[in-house]
């Protein structure tokens, strides 16, 4: 087989790769657990930010805790921009074949 060809085969996407849905979304089910909610996803980012950032500024001195309470709410952002993400990709409150 000539290289034009294995790349030209390579690139095509099968019925089996594509299947019925993204296998990302269906992948991510450990962190939005079996009924995906929007609601609970951003409460449940918010609740943990807040305990980190408590425990931060509670028990460390202020140049670590400041440190370690701006990488809490960098990350904190990173979770809510992936959260609208998933939302706008409807992956939150759509009901699941055979529901």
């Amino acid at each position: 087989m000539s290289d034009q060809t294995a790349s030209e085969t390579e690139g095509q996407l099968t019925e089996d790769d594509v299947g019925e849905g993204s296998n990302f979304l269906e992948s991510i089910v450990f962190i939005t657990g079996e009924d995906p909610n929007a609601g609970s996803f951003l409460l449940v980012v918010g609740i943990v930010t807040c305990v980190f950032i408590a425990a931060f500024q509670l028990t460390l001195p202020e140049p670590i805790s400041n440190l370690l309470t701006a990488g809490v709410l960098v990350v904190a952002v990173i979770s809510f921009i992936l959260g609208a993400i998933l939302d706008m990709l409807d992956y939150f409150d759509t009901p699941k074949p055979g529901q």
